[in-house]
């Protein structure tokens, strides 16, 4: 997919490609431009392409070294969700970008969906008052030996919220520009599960200024159908999400049935992976700031990984004190 929307892109054009892997590497012989070079390593293709920028679409371990040598070498890097594992290592790919001068952005590609475009305008117009509340659920059967699918989340540590639900909880922070206060998170694995650890998420997350939002997400779903709905509840009406890319409604809180909010068509996945492409190349251009940036991350990787530690011990986490455990500048 990322080889399209790079194809695709009027401000982009393919440098190299680089997988360990030889039948991904045959892949792209194949089926991409002839005459791009294909690499086994990144060590090996750095000093043989002239490239401006990296896209770093790999499993999210051992990334530090990788984004360290790419921005040493000068390229700016947009890199998949999440940076790394742990507050450590992502903090220091920031830092490695920084040091390096070079822009770090984030595949946070639901941001760019028309969908919540539309939702974090009627934040921010506020039509209904000021948002109350939300609820998001999203329930999936997900066959993580599928072939399309990638195979380390079936062994990693907490693949349904480091892998999944760090999409929701990013939304949550970018839709009311809002950042969390405490969290309090209940992880789960259900006897029948592909999955080695918790593929079940519930978590109740208080925002500054006293949102609260109430969120559940499973991959273990007893149906395979996706099950997906975002609600939010504002002073005097309700916006509604009820498909993972559209189908948005809204009403007034004496109207006795919704309104559509009218959506352009998109592929998903494609369509708002290309939007935050060629948000990232303009800003590179431009050298403006670029919203789904490697701070900015840092700030959604914290709630995750909170939600992560309240699991563990039983307790709400504060996300000032994990912050300040993290060396972490959640303002």
């Amino acid at each position: 997919m990322w080889s399209r929307v790079v194809r695709a892109s009027p401000l982009a054009a393919p440098a190299g490609y680089v997988d360990p892997r030889p039948e991904a590497r045959a892949w792209a012989e194949e089926h991409c431009e002839p005459g791009i070079p294909v690499f086994a390593d990144a060590d090996t293709a750095l000093p043989a392409v002239e490239a401006d920028v990296a896209v770093v679409v790999t499993p999210p371990v051992d990334r530090v070294e990788l984004i360290e040598a790419l921005t040493s070498h000068g390229l700016h890097v947009l890199a998949e969700k999440p940076l790394a594992l742990t507050m450590a290592d992502a903090l220091a790919v920031v830092r490695a970008a920084e040091r390096a001068d070079r822009m770090l952005g984030v595949v946070q590609n639901f941001r760019y969906l028309p969908a919540t475009q539309r939702l974090r305008e009627r934040v921010q117009g506020r039509p209904y008052g000021a948002p109350t509340y939300a609820t998001v659920t999203y329930l999936r059967n997900r066959d993580g030996y599928a072939p399309r699918l990638n195979k380390y989340p079936l062994v990693m540590d907490q693949p349904m919220l480091i892998e999944q639900s760090i999409h929701h909880l990013d939304l949550l922070r970018y839709v009311f520009d809002v950042e969390a206060e405490t969290v309090s998170c209940l992880t789960w694995n259900p006897p029948g599960s592909q999955y080695r650890d918790d593929a079940c998420a519930a978590a109740l997350i208080r925002f500054t200024g006293g949102l609260i939002a109430v969120y559940e997400g499973t991959w273990v779903s007893g149906h395979e159908a996706l099950a997906f709905q975002w609600r939010t509840d504002f002073e005097r009406g309700v916006v509604i999400q009820r498909d993972l890319f559209g189908d948005l409604v809204e009403g007034t809180i004496d109207e006795k049935e919704f309104r559509p909010i009218p959506l352009p068509q998109i592929e998903p996945f494609a369509t708002d992976s290309a939007a935050l492409l060629d948000d990232f190349l303009t800003a590179v251009q431009v050298r403006r700031p670029f919203a789904s940036n490697g701070r900015d991350h840092l700030k959604t990787l914290a709630l995750t990984l909170a939600c992560v530690e309240s699991s563990q011990t039983g307790r709400q986490v504060s996300l000032p004190d994990f912050a300040r455990r993290h060396d972490l500048d959640l303002r």
